[in-house]
């Protein structure tokens, strides 16, 4: 019905013309030419679900929207937000999404227990979990957790964070008073627990913004660095939707390049178009933080996977019991569409885009 209306219009807006030049309307100017029905055939939508809720961290997927960089390859991308009930894994694994975003060890552990999903394309080249205390805890270092009240997510990415973290210290953790939380930061705000596992580019802000001045320890300063967000979809779609796929690639890999060109506001305001109740002033300082840690700004990189960072995770994931097994890691992701994306000219097309080369 999309394409039927989108048709209408299109006939209505030649007649237009047409009765505006000549008077009159014949049966030719009244139809789209072969050019126009290909474009319209060509426009296919495509679900891409987030992996959390729409904010900043997530500007790159909406900058390709605003910048026509999908349209301009056929594509018409709705974007769905991930959240509590919400897991893309499961949602691309069901066919409900075409493509989603996880991170490198959601991948690892949905393939472990038979799901056939692969990633196609890196978008965050870090995982962005820390530790976050309060500034007058004194916490600024793992050694510091000895004798406090550590809030953990065992079994999950943040979990296998903290228990490589605090192996690689040498710390004993029988010394940690640990206790199980969800989400809720204001446990720390409370002081019902002294250290919170965070997203470094979004929470801390929000603790600032409400009056509370934090500490982070960062496990990547300690060696531990697991990859972060890659784009996946089904062993399947890649087969029967590879070309959807690549186009899709192309626009978001060509996003998260020009979006860290673009005034900060400018990017901001477009996510907020999308959710507007976000506080702008907020999101700004999110998404500096989100370009400075979490985003690949060499060009000529965007996109690709390494090996070494999928093994490291790998690594990582078995030894601390997020996997059962050893992985097969070659099977979890392949850099195909990327390379072929790269090998088209997608570091010149950036370099124009941004003005960087004429």
């Amino acid at each position: 019905m999309k394409y039927l209306n989108r048709l209408l219009a299109l006939l209505f807006t030649v007649s237009v013309i047409s009765m505006t030049g000549c008077g009159k309307v014949s049966d030719d100017q009244s139809k789209p030419s072969a050019t126009q029905e290909k474009s319209i055939a060509q426009e296919e939508i495509i679900n891409f679900r987030l992996k959390w809720l729409i904010y900043s961290s997530f500007a790159p997927h909406f900058v390709a929207i605003e910048k026509g960089y999908h349209k301009e390859n056929g594509l018409e991308v709705s974007i769905n937000p991930g959240g509590p009930g919400l897991d893309p894994i499961k949602l691309v694994a069901s066919g409900a999404d075409l493509v989603g975003l996880a991170s490198y060890d959601q991948i690892l552990v949905a393939r472990e227990r038979g799901i056939p999903v692969i990633a196609i394309a890196e978008d965050t080249q870090k995982s962005g979990v820390g530790f976050m205390s309060l500034k007058e805890s004194g916490i600024r270092k793992p050694e510091d957790f000895v004798g406090r009240k550590v809030g953990v997510m065992l079994g999950t990415d943040k979990g296998t964070m903290y228990e490589a973290l605090m192996n690689k210290a040498g710390i004993d953790r029988s010394k940690i008073e640990e206790i199980p939380i969800g989400f809720n930061l204001a446990l720390l705000f409370e002081k019902k627990i002294e250290v919170f596992p965070a997203f470094i580019t979004n929470q801390p802000i929000v603790a600032k913004n409400k009056g509370f001045e934090v500490n982070i320890v960062d496990p990547y300063e300690y060696g531990i660095r697991p990859g972060g967000n890659v784009y996946f979809t089904s062993e399947e779609n890649l087969k029967k939707k590879r070309d959807v796929l690549k186009r899709f690639l192309k626009g978001e890999l060509k996003a998260i390049a020009v979006s860290q060109a673009l005034p900060d506001g400018d990017v901001v305001d477009m996510v907020m178009k999308y959710n507007p109740n976000l506080d702008r002033e907020t999101e700004i300082e999110i998404w500096q933080a989100t370009k400075q840690i979490l985003l690949q700004s060499e060009t000529s990189l965007i996109g690709k996977m390494s090996p070494t960072t999928w093994s490291h995770t790998a690594d990582l994931s078995l030894k601390y019991g997020l996997l059962k097994k050893t992985p097969d890691v070659d099977a979890c992701y392949t850099n195909e569409l990327v390379e072929e994306i790269h090998d088209e000219g997608f570091v010149d097309e950036v370099n124009i885009e941004t003005g960087q080369k004429q």
